[in-house]
């Protein structure tokens, strides 16, 4: 039993109602997950306290339970959006179901305001209402470069497209596009497309890959609101709405919530990328379907707020053409793989980050691309021409960055004459333990 399944079993295990074969795969999950084992202390412990209450009586589901409470209760809407805190960006899984969801509602009545029990309401209704989508298609714009990552935020940029294609059923296949890279995961293998000319194969599915996992936690939007309700009840932040009457003369309801990534501003990658970021996330819902309507998230920076990402087409359980998830690359594409040990493997792994950004770079002036290959996994054509003959000015001091980074400042002069100064970003390899190219040039 898996960490999803697990969790999907644990109002029944919590209840005794599970097959005693289905019990003891459980038992046996929570006995090696340290973090499985921690979120079904609470949702026992919640259980406990809502028999010591009264609301709960033997033979009846908690599930039931909870929701004849949400039901009682009477809410008073709020007349403006408050702003408020909610949950780290990085989205873990919650509960797993829409009744780990309803559990954590209960959690939020006995402890908070009813305008924000209201919320959590309306949040774990959306969450029902689309907890058994067989495909989903979201179009959205994000600031960002074309070319860049797909989670990358760029407050500088104009607006680009993003889109995502996800079939969950008979079996789950997804691509995300922006214009200037796309990924594909069509069942057996998951594919990155750069233009012009860069490619990488990973020989397996995959249910996110390639810096797309934010976007799949707002396609599989069941299992997102649970997790931030789950995040709500393990961390304790508000949550407040505003109702709303949309341009179609429907009643919306409106959820601000307070994305904090928990970096500080000095680190590098504080507000670089999605999961490093502070935020505003705005959801609509409409009261009627119950259902997202669309998303916003705005950027937390000195200046102050910017939107950087909106959501305006969610479409559910729509029709994809089977073509969608096969991707023609061109011929002249250089893919990428898994890195190989070298004969001379140990001379590369005692280089510091410093010693490699050089030995990168020195290989490219000297266009010996067979030294810079041992860096740079693929070195496409259109990389070559743009490095090729290019003259190290300086190799700066690296600092470290919260994903397991060293960040190298660097200054160049390229072979047309344009100085660069960025950073490089370089990363261990796992299989080979070198150095290897993971972005800044």
């Amino acid at each position: 039993m898996n960490c999803a399944e697990c969790r999907d079993n644990f109002i029944a295990c919590a209840e005794g109602l599970l097959e005693r074969q289905d019990e003891l795969q459980c038992q046996a999950h929570l006995e090696t997950c340290a973090q499985c084992r921690a979120e079904y202390e609470a949702v026992a412990s919640l259980q406990r306290r809502l028999i010591a209450r009264g609301q709960a009586a033997a033979g009846v589901s908690l599930v039931q339970t909870v929701m004849r409470r949400v039901q009682r209760e009477q809410f008073t809407p709020e007349r403006e959006t408050i702003m408020s805190k909610l949950f780290r960006n990085r989205w873990g899984w919650g509960l797993g179901t829409a009744a780990g969801a309803a559990a954590i509602v209960a959690v939020i009545l006995l402890t908070t305001p009813k305008a924000q029990a209201r919320a959590l309401e309306i949040m774990s209704k959306g969450a029902q209402a689309v907890a058994k989508l067989t495909s989903i298609h979201l179009r959205g714009q994000l600031r960002s470069a074309p070319q860049d990552n797909f989670s990358a935020i760029m407050p500088e940029c104009d607006f680009v497209s993003i889109e995502l294609w996800k079939q969950f059923e008979p079996a789950l296949k997804w691509r995300v596009d922006k214009p200037g890279r796309t990924a594909v995961m069509d069942g057996q293998s998951t594919l990155l497309f750069i233009k012009p000319d860069f490619g990488y194969k990973v020989p397996q599915a995959s249910p996110s890959a390639f810096d797309t996992q934010w976007l799949h936690e707002i396609a599989n939007l069941s299992q997102t609101l649970e997790s931030e309700i789950n995040a709500i009840k393990a961390r304790g932040w508000p949550v407040t709405l505003a109702d709303e009457q949309g341009a179609d003369g429907k009643s919306k309801s409106v959820i601000s919530v307070e994305a904090k990534s928990g970096l500080g501003a000095g680190d590098y990658l504080h507000n670089k990328f999605f999961s490093t970021a502070d935020t505003r996330h705005e959801y609509v819902f409409d009261n009627q379907s119950e259902l997202l309507e669309s998303v916003k998230v705005y950027l937390h920076a000195a200046s102050g707020d910017q939107l950087v990402f909106k959501l305006d087409e969610i479409d559910c359980n729509p029709a994809i053409d089977p073509a969608v998830f096969q991707l023609q690359l061109p011929a002249n594409v250089s893919m990428g793989g898994p890195m190989q040990v070298l004969p001379d493997n140990q001379k590369y792994v005692a280089m510091t980050s410093e010693q490699a950004a050089r030995a990168l770079f020195d290989a490219c002036g000297r266009e010996d691309w067979t030294e810079a290959a041992k860096f740079f996994n693929p070195l496409p054509d259109s990389m070559k021409q743009y490095l090729g003959g290019l003259q190290v000015v300086s190799i700066g001091t690296h600092f470290s960055a919260s994903n397991g980074a060293e960040l190298v400042p660097y200054e160049i002069k390229l072979k047309n004459g344009q100085v660069k100064k960025f950073t490089l970003s370089l990363k261990r390899d796992r299989s080979t333990s070198r150095w290897f190219f993971d972005g800044g040039i």
